[in-house]
């Protein structure tokens, strides 16, 4: 500032120039855009994409593995266009079914209706473990009507848990046609054993946690036979399930109290239908319970309807093959 008395301050810039001088040197700091570190991350963005790419592709290769067991899945079922199973025709019995009942697959089948079905190209096997002191008779019921609907291949063996086994016993499973490995959809297994707590099944022998009792080996079994076997109405279901129960827990396992009104329920659903389940329709039902009663020796002395339809048991011809057995 200019005047009297005051002091005239030197300006820190002379802004008379037009342009001011930088200077010539300046710290280098480092560039971001750098090659270097752009390759680092090109690098880093190349990875995640081959791992996503090798997730891609592991993922695309279980979808075919998945894709491939649904297709079997679909020619064992027998899948139509609209995803509905393809059921076997089932053993009509002599006495008519009643219209408009929709059953479920407790059925029996014979080889008269129901054609070859189709399990695959792999051999489903199975091993089943029995005791030869109380034979599971439906075993054979059902591997009658098994064998009229699937190639089948058989086996009997004795464990050595067991002494001495009657030559029926080992002949229970050849009335079959015997088919090589090849050609065989199921391979049937059985062996003569020391078991405590009825037959045991196992599709897989060193994995699989054994199906245990006669009346659930049934029901793999019939699944087998025919595949909507729940496919019916839920009172039926449940009232052959009640059925397979009785013969397991109360003719099997009961005292000869309970196994008496075992006996008095019987009679009485027998009073109304000639077989058991409700469809009025032989089933697996039919098979275990008349089973049942063999093993405890109860065929003898029953009341008339039970008498009645052991009768109209053993004259079919799956029930035929089973009681020569004995």
């Amino acid at each position: 500032m200019n005047g009297p008395g005051m002091f005239k301050v030197k300006p820190y810039y002379d802004y008379s120039k037009a342009q001011i001088e930088l200077p010539t040197c300046m710290f280098k700091m480092k560039n971001v855009h750098d090659n270097s570190c752009s390759n680092n991350v090109i690098e880093e963005e190349d990875a995640e994409l081959a791992a996503l790419e090798c997730r891609q592709e592991s993922i695309l290769q279980e979808l075919k593995v998945l894709e491939s067991e649904v297709t079997t899945l679909a020619v064992k079922l027998k899948l139509q266009d609209d995803g509905v199973p393809v059921t076997h025709k089932t053993l009509q019995s002599s006495t008519k079914t009643q219209s408009g009942h929709k059953k479920g697959g407790a059925k029996l089948a014979t080889s008269k209706s129901v054609p070859i079905a189709e399990l695959g190209n792999v051999i489903h096997d199975i091993v089943i473990y029995a005791n030869p002191n109380s034979p599971p008779l439906s075993l054979f019921v059902l591997y009658h009507t098994l064998s009229s609907q699937y190639r089948c291949r058989t086996a009997v063996h004795i464990h050595s848990s067991v002494k001495n086994v009657p030559e029926k016993l080992l002949q229970s499973l050849a009335n079959g046609v015997e088919v090589g490995r090849g050609e065989a959809q199921i391979g049937i297994t059985l062996i003569w054993k020391d078991v405590l707590h009825g037959p045991e099944l196992k599709v897989s022998a060193h994995s699989q946690t054994p199906i245990q009792g006669e009346a659930n080996v049934a029901r793999y079994l019939a699944r087998l036979i025919t595949p909507r076997y729940d496919a019916g109405t839920i009172q039926h279901v449940c009232a052959v399930d009640d059925l397979l129960d009785l013969a397991s827990f109360t003719i099997l396992g009961g005292s000869s109290k309970e196994r008496a009104a075992a006996l008095r329920s019987l009679n009485s659903l027998l009073g109304k239908n000639t077989w058991l389940a409700p469809s009025g329709e032989m089933s697996i039902a039919d098979a275990v319970v008349w089973s049942t009663l063999h093993q405890v020796q109860m065929t003898s002395g029953t009341p008339s309807n039970v008498q009645k339809w052991l009768k109209a048991c053993e004259a079919q011809s799956a029930f035929k093959c089973a009681l020569d057995i004995l």
